[in-house]
């Protein structure tokens, strides 16, 4: 009988700022009495996103959503103070298309939902049931804000780090496979990597801390790291591009056997000096590159 791995529930941060968002955003609309307590819900979940930044600049665009929301479904009630399904599907689709317009994506969900929440209102004032969403919504925002920015703000500083160290280590299974093996070998992965650390690097930049200038020169120390890592894999792949590889020197296989790799017998494999110079040129870079690489990162 196949046994199945058990699966283990993981309930990571965000998942628990969130909760936490939601709970104080409920619980400061209940004591203020609001009309509509699941929209301040809602607006503490739509800003819980990964950093700060990312979090103020979706409360800006839930914001905007609202007031084009609220526009719609006010010039909607002037036309027709009870709105038929065919009006209110016209104020749907003109919220949605002025959302679109203004690339207002994330809005999209919350600013339909008031139109229809003021077409179908059986309270007597729809536009003061529209007044009073906004005022619960932007209480949710309010709260999801002020928890992410309190509560163990985000900091990928970790995740920058272990991509440098895994760039670090795919560089030497293609030394050896380029250089020592003579072989054609694929610098995808490397690439790949290359592109993940820009991303982690940009999301860390974007993050705020208490401490401004320490971050903006820890930022300015990260970045160095990843042009050193950038210059490891552009010399590795310029001898990936080489017609013909030469024969490292016995100061680059010593080092290479101090990377781990096997040294095979080179006596064989000739090349024009020229060939020699320029394939030890590039391996010497590329060695000096993850070596000062990995010195930076061990240093405290």
């Amino acid at each position: 009988m196949q046994r199945h791995p058990k699966r283990q529930l993981h309930v990571g941060m965000r998942i628990g700022k969130t909760a936490l968002a939601v709970t104080i955003a409920l619980a400061i609309a209940q004591l203020l009495g609001a009309y509509s307590p699941l929209f301040a819900g809602l607006g503490a979940v739509v800003v819980m996103t990964r950093t700060l930044d990312e979090a103020v600049q979706a409360a800006k665009v839930q914001l905007v959503g609202l007031i084009f929301g609220a526009i719609i479904a006010v010039v909607l009630l002037l036309v027709d103070p009870m709105p038929s399904p065919l009006l209110t599907g016209v104020g749907v689709l003109a919220v949605l298309c002025l959302c679109n317009v203004c690339k207002l994506y994330y809005a999209m969900s919350l600013a339909a939902i008031i139109v229809l929440s003021a077409c179908v209102s059986t309270s007597g004032d729809p536009i003061l049931d529209i007044l009073y969403r906004i005022l619960d919504t932007s209480v949710g925002l309010a709260a999801g804000l002020a928890v992410n920015m309190l509560v163990k703000p985000y900091n990928n500083r970790a995740r920058v780090t272990a991509q440098l160290r895994r760039l670090a280590d795919g560089v030497p299974p293609r030394l050896e496979e380029r250089v020592l093996r003579g072989l054609d070998t694929d610098l995808t992965a490397l690439e790949t990597g290359l592109r993940a650390l820009n991303v982690e690097l940009d999301v860390y930049r974007r993050q705020h801390f208490r401490k401004r200038e320490a971050h903006e020169r820890d930022v300015t120390y990260l970045r160095a790291l990843a042009q050193l890592a950038a210059q490891m894999v552009r010399e590795v792949d310029s001898l990936r591009c080489m017609d013909d590889m030469g024969v490292p020197s016995e100061e680059n296989c010593r080092r290479l056997a101090e990377l781990g790799l096997e040294i095979p017998d080179l006596s064989r494999r000739t090349a024009p000096a020229e060939v020699n110079v320029v394939t030890n040129y590039h391996l010497t870079r590329a060695l000096d590159a993850r070596a000062f690489l990995l010195e930076l990162l061990e240093a405290p």
